[in-house]
């Protein structure tokens, strides 16, 4: 069984923000081999955030190199500090809490920062 994630487009990222929701967005690029190789290791991620009742939704931000699918999406990219794929982000009640997070891609990479974020969670 392959892990699913749910995509998000931008007017429901924006819903889920106005409505203080907390949750974690891996945005991600077509092109980009970095998010194809991180999705293979995306399952026990999406497991481990889950115990705090955090969906993982998916973002697609280019289909070309270098060129966003629309300008509400390049201004989220530059929300969340710019350029950099696949780039998981937490968001906590409505808040951007953690948005550096960019090239994690291995499993062990990407537990470490299942932790990262339940540290936020808790405080």
């Amino acid at each position: 069984m392959s892990l699913q994630l749910v995509t998000l487009d931008v007017s429901e990222f924006e819903q889920k923000i106005s409505n203080k929701e907390s949750f974690i967005l891996n945005v991600v690029a077509t092109w980009c081999s970095d998010c194809t190789d991180q999705r293979l290791n995306l399952e026990s991620f999406v497991a481990s955030v889950a115990e705090y009742d955090l969906s993982v939704f998916e973002l697609t931000a280019q289909e070309t190199k270098g060129e966003y699918i629309s300008s509400e999406i390049a201004g989220m990219i530059e929300q969340f500090g710019g350029h950099g794929f696949p780039r998981t982000i937490l968001i906590k009640k409505g808040n951007i809490i953690s948005a550096d997070n960019v090239e994690i891609i291995s499993e062990q990479a990407l537990l470490q920062l299942a932790k990262k974020f339940k540290q936020h969670l808790v405080t």
